[in-house]
């Protein structure tokens, strides 16, 4: 309708093809005509809004790529740094293959790793004792430390008797490297003490029994000393405790510095021992937590600490030997735990060693009784939270604390907690069988060794992703291998006839 209220005639006119020139942009001020908004400066208008909500939209899609690409890369570079930890497991891909096989007569007892290397006692070709470092990928000797004299090799078994660990302070921090083993070897073994000469043979070689320290970081010998000749003995650190025996069958503990071999103190057990037990072969030690632990031939045992004081209440039913330390039971239900280097800790259930720790948790300490689970302040001593969540394990309770989150195995499978609250976060339960080993940890991704019973082999690797729980794959360890155990950063196998490392 025009301004004047009027009509005005319209001539259509037809074209063929050419709709002519485009009419002029209207201005404010210009009469739209009938339809206006309908025509072209609505329908350019909708484009140009359509052109904007595109744009917005490619913009977000960016924008969302972009965070992806940022929180993929933070995600890879926490693997990254897990992976490099001291106690990370290898990443086995999709297969679990025999890196090297350990032949039958290999004397080698790895009791450390570092990086890829196991490090342990071992005799030599010679009959020496030493300390030996392989590469578990490959089985070859990376370096070697003999702490012997050469003698000569009996037919399958060792020469004497030899007894090596690294001094306990910080152990139980998986990150700990150890600079130093100390050992105590000797000439004699417990099952062939004083044998004596054959008429017509030979003169034995030198007895010997010393205590010698290998540095591990420049693989020398930093010192050794002779001391009291017994195949018994136990590793504190800078003491060493050699068991002996007198004449009137009374067990004597004598304690040596290491690196001198000065004594420090001597312990006799009042009690004698039966009359059977007549010579020193009867006498067995075992460090545990800063102390060494006496066993007697009836099971009995007791504990001295770093001064030579004796500890009692030690009950063998109750697991009081927890891996790294020594573990007293109370009558109230719970465990006073003896810290070598640190304040002795009363926790509810055993405490697990943590087998990897990147240190989002700090002073975590995790202790598990089956059906329950505790939280610890390894400082104070203090409880930080209390789970319902059953963590029972049919081997020893491990965990790895990884980004905040507590990791550990159950029968049936494993349990990720908050390690700030204790709350279940995801938990994985294998479709048959049992678990096999403590949890291990790649970077990405939790395993832990089961016995499935399934058609791909009894023993397998189930690895979960870390996040969210979610089954990855499930990779089956070679079908005669009936055996098997974490063994550093791969795993160890073992069938009827061979052991065997897989990674």
């Amino acid at each position: 309708m025009a301004r004047d209220g009027g009509l005005r005639p319209v001539e259509l006119e037809e074209h063929d093809g050419d709709p002519g020139p485009r009419p002029a942009p209207l201005r404010d001020d210009d009469d739209a005509g009938p339809g206006a908004t309908g025509g072209w400066r609505a329908h350019h208008g909708a484009r140009r809004g359509a052109l904007v909500v595109g744009a917005a939209v490619a913009a977000a899609v960016l924008v969302l790529g972009g965070v992806q690409v940022v929180l993929d890369r933070r995600a890879a570079a926490a693997d990254a740094r897990i992976a490099a930890l001291p106690g990370a497991s290898a990443d086995v891909g999709t297969a679990l293959t025999a890196l090297w096989e350990l032949p039958r007569d290999l004397l080698w007892y790895p009791l450390l790793t570092q990086g890829t290397a196991g490090i342990g006692p071992a005799m030599l070709d010679d009959g020496a004792h030493a300390v030996v470092a392989r590469d578990l990928r490959t089985g070859r000797v990376a370096w070697s430390v003999p702490i012997g004299p050469p003698v000569e090799v009996p037919e399958g078994g060792w020469t004497g008797s030899i007894t090596c660990a690294p001094p306990a302070a910080g152990l139980a921090d998986p990150n700990h490297v150890p600079d130093v083993l100390v050992c105590h070897t000797s000439d004699v073994r417990a099952d062939t003490l004083d044998t004596p000469d054959a008429p017509g043979t030979a003169p034995a070689p030198a007895a010997w029994s010393r205590v010698v320290a290998v540095d591990l970081r420049t693989h020398t010998v930093r010192s050794s000393v002779d001391v009291p000749r017994t195949p018994s003995a136990a590793v504190l650190g800078d003491v060493v405790t050699l068991g002996l025996l007198d004449d009137e069958r009374h067990v004597e503990v004598v304690a040596v510095d290491t690196a001198t071999g000065a004594e420090r103190w001597r312990y006799r057990d009042p009690e004698a021992l039966p009359e059977y037990a007549d010579d020193a072969s009867w006498v067995s030690l075992s460090a545990a937590g800063g102390h060494v632990v006496v066993h007697g031939p009836d099971g009995e045992a007791y504990a001295l600490d770093a001064d030579g004081a004796r500890v009692d209440d030690l009950r063998a039913d109750t697991g009081w030997i927890d891996a790294r330390w020594l573990a007293i039971p109370a009558r109230d239900g719970t465990k006073r735990v003896l810290r070598p280097g640190e304040p002795d800790l009363v926790v509810r259930g055993t405490l697990a060693p943590r087998t990897l720790d990147d240190g989002s948790a700090p002073g975590l300490e995790v202790s598990t009784i089956g059906s329950r689970a505790w939280g610890w302040d390894a400082a104070t001593g203090a409880q930080r939270w209390e789970s319902d969540v059953a963590l029972s394990s049919p081997l020893e309770q491990t965990v790895a604390v990884v980004d905040g989150r507590v990791h550990t195995t159950a029968t049936s499978g494993v349990r990720t907690l908050d390690a700030r609250t204790g709350e279940l976060l995801w938990s994985y339960d294998v479709p048959e069988g049992v678990v096999r080993s403590g949890v291990m940890c790649d970077g990405p991704h939790v395993t832990f060794l089961t016995s499935a019973g399934s058609a791909e082999g009894d023993l397998a690797l189930v690895v979960l992703d870390r996040r969210t729980g979610g089954l990855v794959r499930r990779v089956p360890l070679p079908a005669d291998v009936s055996w098997a155990y974490p063994l550093g950063p791969y795993v160890l196998g073992a069938t009827d006839e061979r052991a065997v490392v897989l990674g």
